[in-house]
């Protein structure tokens, strides 16, 4: 059993010695596209942070600047229509 995998390593690093290299090419378009992702990976990244950052701080902001003004919370702010406005008229 041992030979057999002593047998089978030395075979396998003897192809990997021998591999002859690929005469391939790689256009232009590949590079781009593989440097355009990487750009929008990161991208991505950092508005991934921004996000899970900035919208905590902004709500949090809000809720101070209405505090100090004394307003109802934006939450609970109603706008009415003028659809509604026509609703609640009682007909005569």
């Amino acid at each position: 059993m041992k030979n057999l995998k002593t047998g089978l390593a030395l075979s396998l690093i003897a192809l990997a010695a021998t591999a002859t290299p690929a005469a391939a090419y790689i256009g232009p378009g590949v590079g781009l596209g593989v440097i355009a992702t990487i750009f929008g990976a990161i991208g991505a990244f950092f508005m991934l942070i921004a996000g899970l950052l900035w919208y905590p701080i902004k709500a949090m902001l809000r809720k101070n600047r209405q505090k100090k003004i004394g307003a109802a919370p934006a939450a609970e702010t109603v706008v009415a229509s003028a659809a509604d406005e026509k609703a609640e008229k009682p007909k005569p």
